[in-house]
């Protein structure tokens, strides 16, 4: 075994970023951190585990659908009395008219990713293990974005591969649209000897809580897999797929 397949599907989504003040981004694709939390958490890890093993492990992201980006207006703390309302950091009440915290919060919607993940066997089997029966209740990003499918798929031989032939969870193209629609990718090891890379994302786990960046690729190609549709009719598709490859 050398790689596991996990989807990633929700109405929301969100992938957070360094927060700037009162607003708080999304990604525009699941992070390196967020991956790992995600497989951490599954263990039953808590938020302070150095997780030394799961920073070996390698994700290459298919793009089946990139959604769009929706803000979220968000308050907390609005109309309570001082020793109700929120404190600062060193625990005092806030003076009126700061007790409301007023924040944007962004969010995927109607995304869906498909992830290979590979890396030492050890370390993918234990994440395997994890993953099929999570301690924690997975979600993508924020609590409040549980999983619309479930999250893991299998382990494979070939997982990069298998991204190529895996159903794909997007609608059919029209049918007078006879052009293959491509595919886009996010790679965090280079796809091709040599390549630069094309960015740079601050979402490399460090230990004690803190990041760092690192190097990532994107790539679109036209691929042998075939559009699933959604609902329903991805489900019977990628269980049709994968009973096929056992």
């Amino acid at each position: 075994m050398t790689g596991i397949l996990l989807h990633l599907s929700s109405p929301m989504q969100s992938w957070g970023l360094q927060a700037e003040h009162h607003f708080h981004p999304t990604e525009k694709h699941p992070t390196r951190s967020g991956l790992i939390g995600l497989i951490a958490s599954a263990m039953g890890r808590p938020d302070t585990h150095p997780n030394q093993d799961l920073r070996q492990l390698a994700f290459t992201i298919r793009v089946d659908r990139p959604g769009q980006r929706e803000i979220d207006f968000h308050t907390i703390g609005g109309g309570l009395p001082a020793h109700l309302a929120v404190p600062r950091a060193d625990g005092s009440p806030r003076t009126e008219g700061t007790s409301t915290i007023v924040t944007e919060r962004a969010y995927l919607c109607d995304a869906a990713f498909t992830v290979a993940v590979t890396g030492p066997a050890g370390t993918v089997a234990d994440a395997a293990r994890a993953l099929a029966r999570p301690v924690f209740a997975p979600y993508l990003g924020r609590r409040s974005c549980p999983p619309d499918v479930p999250v893991f798929l299998t382990t494979c031989p070939d997982a990069l591969d298998a991204l190529d032939h895996l159903p794909l969870h997007r609608p059919p193209s029209p049918p007078w649209d006879k052009e293959p629609r491509p595919v886009g990718f996010v790679h965090d090891t280079p796809p091709e000897p040599g390549a630069p890379p094309d960015r740079q994302l601050r979402d490399q786990p460090l230990p004690g809580g803190q990041f760092t960046d690192r190097n990532i690729w994107y790539r679109t190609r036209t691929l042998p897999a075939p559009d699933a549709g959604l609902g329903t009719a991805y489900l019977n598709a990628l269980a049709h797929y994968l009973e096929e490859q056992r």
